[in-house]
């Protein structure tokens, strides 16, 4: 059994811990925030794989091009918000495309107008959880073709669609 003062004791190192973390920036202090849980399946399908396999290999690159991750497949009622990172003092709200093929035309072709109006209905959600309101935001696509046996081809498109345009 755990007395109130080692009970204490514990948390107050947890919040100092925290606080040093966080420091003043607030792209920081919003990794700490929980958001609720909307639970869904995770799919077998060899197409959810190849999502799944993408955006593990989108996080790859943002890190290794100089971002921070903040939250990945965060999950909404309306939605899910794929990647969250910050660049600077940038917050990036990132949607992930992966396809096999670019058959069809490239996969950041595939990301409609409806679902930019979604993504922007999250992100607003989030910046108003993470009372992040004076923060720049930037809405990004990474467009990933990952061919069966290949290697991915990673496109990073920068400023995919503005929030006033929709």
């Amino acid at each position: 059994m755990l007395d109130l003062t080692t009970f204490w004791g514990r948390l107050r190192k947890l919040w100092e811990q925290m606080r040093s973390q966080c420091s003043s920036d607030p792209l920081e202090r919003c990794r700490w925030v929980k958001f609720p849980v909307f639970l869904h399946s995770r799919s077998a399908k060899p197409k959810d794989q190849l999502a799944r396999a993408g955006e593990d290999a989108a996080s790859k690159h943002l890190v290794s091009n100089g971002y921070t991750i903040l939250h990945q497949n965060l999950r909404f009622p309306e939605g899910e918000l794929d990647i969250i990172a910050k660049t600077g003092k940038i917050l990036v709200f990132i949607e992930v495309k992966t396809r096999s093929t670019e058959k069809f035309g490239k996969p950041y072709q595939f990301v409609s107008v409806k679902k930019q109006r979604r993504q922007l209905m999250m992100a607003q959600q989030f910046i108003s959880l993470c009372r992040l309101w004076q923060v720049p935001v930037r809405f990004d696509i990474i467009s990933i073709v990952w061919p069966p046996g290949g290697q991915p081809q990673i496109e990073h498109v920068e400023n995919a669609f503005m929030p006033r345009d929709l």
